[in-house]
């Protein structure tokens, strides 16, 4: 291979390098979130709960205690935007619950329009302190024995262009490092040959 070939193709390689690193990130849609403050609160108290961007915004958020079925702490509309938000607002932790590591859950009912939006319900975790505001040392999550929440977890298959965004990295780095192998050992021929032969 002359070295003009090599040079050619160190090139190609280090453009295609450059393009797949200047590319715009794929689009990454918001996953709904449920944020609670304080995160320790004791029966009766009220805390902030809050939905960053990523819940639907036609119908309203429920927050509910101990399960997504669990009763209804409080309810929230959303904004209007594409993947909205809502709160923050307040709710509060009922009389009876038990002191430990418990979820607040925010469900939603979502509208047929709005088969974009993931990760609802949310849920954020919260510790109901015992007597005294004295967090219990040893308590273990409570309904940690329950069912897993259905719908966490998107089941979609990967799209064709993430596999073929994926395929044209991994030609783009073995083209790049295949011109930089040419490259180096282009310099070494040139290098080794008399000064006087062509």
């Amino acid at each position: 291979m002359t070295s003009r070939t090599a040079r050619r193709l160190g090139g190609a390689a280090l453009a295609a390098g450059l393009l797949l690193a200047s590319a715009p990130p794929a689009h990454a849609p918001h996953i709904a979130q449920l944020q609670v403050t304080p995160n320790q609160a004791g029966p009766g108290q009220e805390v902030t709960v809050f939905g960053p961007r990523g819940y639907g915004r036609t119908n309203p958020v429920e927050i509910r205690f101990g399960s997504p079925d669990g009763p209804v702490l409080g309810s929230f509309q959303p904004n209007e935007e594409l993947y909205a938000m809502w709160g923050p607002g307040t709710v509060r932790i009922p009389e009876d619950a038990r002191p430990g590591v418990h979820f607040l859950f925010a469900t939603q009912t979502l509208a047929a329009n709005e088969t974009h939006i993931r990760g609802v319900p949310a849920r954020g975790q919260l510790t109901v302190l015992g007597a005294g505001g004295v967090p219990v040392l040893g308590q273990d999550q409570v309904g940690r024995g329950e069912e897993p929440v259905q719908g966490l977890v998107e089941n979609e298959p990967v799209s064709t262009g993430t596999v073929l965004l994926v395929a044209l990295g991994v030609a783009g780095t073995g083209l790049l490092i295949a011109g930089g192998a040419a490259a180096v050992a282009s310099r070494r021929r040139s290098a080794s040959e008399p000064a006087g032969a062509k």
